[in-house]
């Protein structure tokens, strides 16, 4: 039976969770016992003060420039060209998680290396762009928050189509200050973008394809 392109991308993630789950097996502890033989009731904990905004997401919060729409595209051109002629090492990682992907199907749960391949074969098939950039020796978080501006307000042909921004329910609360910043930037980067759009969806349509995943 065929697995659809959000099927498998499930199974990576279970695969994950999985491997994950496994690993931590045995290494918890439970809390020390007072002198009395019993646990200490838990102390009050200090609500942690708001963090900065730049910490709070990881996309950049400012309007995006020229000169982040011409990064994120030579990236992005550099990735699509890539997956479409993949590395050996590219192709090495996507054949190891299909055969890992096999054997989670039959009951064998993960091993750490197993999960190093299944993040290795995400990477390839959905964010080649990221492989890229830190091959490029770009600063990654710099990068990504670009990458979440770009594509917070392009939506993926590869994804389906989202609903319009007039069907989206209007929230139950009033906007945060970091809601109605990124509401804003939102809005300028959407009409900042739009001569790109079309480019910028053709790479989607490449880099971040589930059809990319192992099958």
């Amino acid at each position: 039976m065929r697995i659809s392109g959000t099927s498998r991308a499930l199974l990576i993630a279970l695969a994950l969770c999985a491997a994950l789950n496994f690993s931590s097996c045995g290494r918890k502890e439970a809390a020390p016992p007072t002198e009395g033989g019993e646990n200490s009731p838990a102390s009050p904990v200090a609500k942690p003060e708001r963090l900065p905004f730049d910490q709070q997401v990881e996309q950049k919060l400012d309007p995006l420039t020229n000169e982040d729409i011409e990064l994120y595209l030579k990236v992005m051109q550099a990735a699509a060209s890539r997956v479409q002629n993949p590395t050996l090492a590219d192709k090495t990682a996507l054949e190891g998680a299909k055969k890992i992907l096999a054997g989670s199907a039959s009951g064998r749960v993960p091993t750490p290396d197993d999960v190093k391949t299944l993040e290795r074969a995400n990477l390839v098939a959905l964010a080649m762009d990221q492989i890229v950039a830190n091959e490029m020796k770009l600063d990654g978080r710099s990068y990504r928050g670009i990458v979440e501006a770009v594509e917070s307000v392009v939506t993926n042909p590869a994804l389906g189509t989202l609903p319009g921004k007039g069907s989206l329910p209007a929230p139950e609360h009033d906007l945060t200050p970091l809601e109605k910043h990124l509401s804003d930037v939102n809005a300028a980067n959407e009409r900042f973008l739009a001569p790109y759009r079309a480019e910028i969806q053709k790479l989607m349509v490449v880099v971040r394809n589930p059809a990319n995943l192992p099958k």
